[in-house]
């Protein structure tokens, strides 16, 4: 399963990438970016199974970065500090929305869902 990380936090990535390659093996992180243009450019190039987006990016949010590309092509994990958005998020068909700091058998159980 091939994954990209879009998350304005550099440590917020590179976290997450670790815990990736720790904890589910199945998944290949492609690249990461770090707002809605980059991710929209990674989404586009690497044609991902699945994004790890968080909500919160200076520039625009991880919704806005849902509306501008074919968000049906891929799964949708948020990963956010925010609790607030998770209604939302599911209205954008989301798979799963992990809070930080993320779990890890929270973060398993998300992959095993896509």
């Amino acid at each position: 399963m091939n994954a990209i990380i879009i998350d304005d936090e550099k440590k917020g990535r590179a976290l997450l990438n670790v815990l990736i390659k720790e904890n589910c093996p199945e998944v290949n992180v492609l690249g990461m970016g770090s707002n809605v243009k980059e991710g929209i450019d990674l989404i586009k190039a690497l044609s991902p199974d699945v994004v790890f987006l968080d909500v919160e990016m200076p520039g625009g949010s991880g919704f806005d970065l849902l509306a501008k590309v074919d968000h049906t092509k891929f799964s949708v994990i948020f990963t956010t500090a925010y609790e607030e958005y998770a209604v939302r998020a599911f209205k954008f068909s989301a798979i799963d929305y992990l809070l930080k700091p993320i779990d890890e058998n929270e973060l398993v159980r998300a992959i095993k869902k896509v």
